[in-house]
């Protein structure tokens, strides 16, 4: 059977898995560690862990929706001292303690809530992701970078301290078929994936293909171009992506918000229209409570027409 693995965190990760799980392909998600923004945040900054929100969105994206555990692993508390926490996280967080590594109460997880497919942490370690700037400056964590003000130009990004990767996760990159990065993040979740220790080695030989994503990020990705995407994705991975993927439609203006649309022309990619249908009302159905906001995705990928084109890389 074809191995894919996926690499990236949080909603665009879960999009592409739903999608590839549904055509019943040996599917691998690999997660990033290093979000220290809402829930999963406080987490680490309470107990010192890796971060746990990426893993238990890429576990309810490929676990059975009939499975009771996997419906509780999405519940967000509404009011109270707990507001905008998530269940899911707490117990990934007490699972973590208990078994003392994360990459175990994932797989205890996964097998619990009827995942089809594997979820990996890229690293066991607690590691944040750092950025240095135009100005000489170095900022530490994912949210310090994107909040940033003034938002001078990032130079460079690494981990501080560095960060390894679980062999398990390396064990599946050497027997992937295809490599599929993102969508996600640019920096603080694709490019921090790649910076954990014998990744990009791991990848060495394989054929990869890179998810641009629809829409630039405050704080990451102000002003670029489609190909300063990939040339960043490039600049990490040690060599071009063998294929882009992309969205060629512009979605709502209203949707985009403060954003730019990443617009592929001129690329030579695989995809077309990606987008996952979008309506006002949405605006509220996905907002999240007020305490942890980390959201919401209004622009997403259609996981149905996402996995479509990674199957046309395939072939």
């Amino acid at each position: 059977m074809t191995r894919i693995v996926t690499l990236g965190g949080g909603t665009g990760q879960g999009q592409l898995l739903r999608g590839l799980s549904r055509r019943g392909l040996d599917v691998t998600g690999i997660v990033g560690v290093t979000d220290n923004g809402g829930h999963s945040g406080h987490l680490r900054r309470e107990y010192g862990l890796p971060a746990v929100g990426d893993v238990r969105n890429c576990l309810t994206a490929l676990g059975d929706r009939r499975n009771v555990l996997r419906q509780v692993l999405d519940i967000r508390f509404g009011t109270g001292e707990l507001e905008g926490a998530s269940l899911g996280n707490l117990i990934l967080a007490a699972l973590t303690t208990v078994e003392g590594s994360l990459t175990k109460a994932v797989s205890k997880l996964a097998a619990l809530s009827g995942v089809r497919g594997t979820i990996l942490p890229v690293s066991e370690d607690s590691g944040q992701i750092a950025a240095r700037l135009s100005t000489g400056k170095t900022i530490r964590g994912e949210w310090e970078i994107i909040r940033r003000k003034p938002r001078s130009r990032i130079i460079r990004v690494f981990h501080k301290p560095p960060i390894v990767a679980t062999p398990q996760a390396l064990h599946a990159l050497k027997r992937a078929d295809l490599v599929v990065l993102g969508p996600g993040s640019l920096r603080t979740a694709l490019v921090s994936i790649l910076l954990a220790t014998g990744v990009r080695a791991a990848l060495r030989g394989k054929r990869v293909a890179y998810v641009l994503n629809i829409l630039t990020q405050a704080g990451q990705t102000d002003g670029f171009t489609a190909r300063d995407h990939v040339d960043e994705i490039a600049r990490y991975l040690g060599r071009p992506p063998d294929r882009v993927i992309a969205n060629t439609k512009r979605p709502p203006a209203w949707a985009i918000g403060d954003a730019d649309w990443v617009d592929p022309s001129g690329l030579e990619t695989r995809g077309g229209d990606l987008l996952e249908k979008v309506r006002r009302r949405d605006a509220h159905r996905r907002a999240r409570p007020a305490r942890f906001v980390a959201g919401p995705h209004l622009v997403r990928h259609d996981p149905a027409k996402l996995a479509r084109a990674v199957m046309e890389v395939l072939q």
